[in-house]
């Protein structure tokens, strides 16, 4: 099979937390039960992802819709621990997108994210993988996200390749679901090594 393009997602793929591994703590320290947060999440995070509204003022809908009361000292720990939890890099990521680049694949990194974190922790904590990409797009720069079909689309037209030559790596089943809806092929991540083993193979397919 024809592959030009390794295409990364961020969170748990780039990174070792899935969740906010911080937040997570810091809720079982106020005694907040985390499903609060977690469903918090699940209703209004693609919103944040996409700039319709700011770290913020998510935790703060999210404290409304449980008719939990937060103090701003409270409130600032919790926007502190959600953007530290997302900077525990995945290194054998950021090596293997070394090799990728050396074997002649173009690389792509395409993202939910807010731009306020984009601009203010990816960028500069996550620098040499961006030092890698051929083509990048953040779903809060673009005010979209995945698994909307022309968050996919803005990435080929940026990498300028057919469809069926993108191969994209998430860890979130209906990210990549979308990816195929759009005609590239994907990998749901797991782990590097069974990443890594399931692209060789279609490669080989």
């Amino acid at each position: 099979m024809k592959i030009s393009a390794v295409v990364f997602y961020f969170g748990g793929v780039m990174t070792t937390s899935t969740m906010p591994e911080r937040v997570i703590d810091l809720a079982n320290e106020m005694n907040i039960p985390f499903d609060i947060i977690k469903k918090g999440f699940s209703n209004y995070r693609h919103k944040y992802d996409s700039d319709e509204m700011t770290l913020e003022e998510m935790y703060n809908k999210i404290w409304e819709d449980a008719g939990i009361k937060v103090d701003e000292a409270v409130l600032a720990r919790f926007l502190e621990a959600d953007s530290a939890s997302w900077l525990y890099r995945r290194e054998r990521t950021g090596e293997w997108m070394q090799e990728l680049k050396l074997r002649g694949f173009k690389i792509g990194i395409l993202t939910n994210m807010s731009s306020t974190f984009g601009n203010k922790f990816f960028k500069s904590h996550f620098a040499d993988y961006i030092s890698l990409a051929d083509a990048m797009v953040i779903s809060g720069e673009e005010k979209i996200f995945k698994p909307q079909p022309e968050i996919y689309n803005i990435l080929q037209s940026r990498i300028k390749l057919p469809a069926e030559e993108l191969c994209f790596i998430d860890d979130v089943e209906q990210n990549i679901t979308g990816a195929k809806t759009c005609g590239w092929q994907a990998i749901k991540f797991i782990s590097n090594s069974q990443t890594e083993a399931e692209f060789e193979k279609l490669l080989n397919t």
